[in-house]
């Protein structure tokens, strides 16, 4: 008789109980379903993303989602594919939605005042010539060091403004500027 997973009964199994228990079936097979799945999941999360870069992070959300949830998976009521393309619509849900807020946040900031006082980030930047190095990082990053160093808002702000956590935005800031000091010492 194959070995059962000790995990509790799905909701269908114990509204329809059954001898045989299916066990946790996504925790056992979970790399071979990482595996012929990812593609797919990709695609579909590109499809339903407006920003192509939040799909790989919605992937990524789908996958842990079905590691930490892997019980709520039953076979008997249904195949592998509907359940992960349901999570990856809601997961694309949510990140389009903080795209949204995200552009809308960035328009208030072109309509509303310029921050007060000398701007020496950006003077700084365009001294450098940093600019075109700066257009080449990935959007977010270069969003955060845009509200950073060109607003000079703080941390903490940046994370309300695009609705990120506070450590998302320090290591947004840390690896972009990681990547222009290599960019700069590799123009040296």
């Amino acid at each position: 008789m194959p070995e059962v997973s000790s995990s509790p009964a799905c909701g269908h199994c114990r509204t329809h109980p059954t001898d045989v228990p299916h066990g946790d079936t996504v925790r056992d097979g979970f790399d071979a379903i990482y595996g012929d799945w990812y593609p797919v999941v990709l695609r579909w999360a590109r499809r339903r993303c407006l920003d192509l870069q939040d799909a790989e992070d919605v992937v990524q959300q789908v996958f842990a989602d079905v590691w930490l949830h892997s019980g709520r998976y039953c076979p008997r009521r249904g195949g592998l594919g509907p359940w992960l393309h349901g999570i990856t619509a809601h997961k694309a849900a949510d990140a389009s939605a903080a795209f949204v807020r995200r552009q809308e946040g960035f328009r208030r900031l072109l309509r509303g005042p310029a921050a007060e006082g000398p701007d020496t980030g950006a003077g700084a930047v365009e001294r450098l010539g940093l600019a075109s190095l700066v257009a080449g990082l990935p959007d977010r990053r270069r969003e955060v060091l845009f509200l950073a160093y060109y607003l000079d808002l703080t941390q903490p702000q940046i994370a309300r403004l695009l609705g990120l956590p506070l450590g998302t935005v320090k290591s947004h800031t840390r690896r972009a500027l990681s990547t222009l000091a290599r960019l700069v010492a590799e123009q040296a």
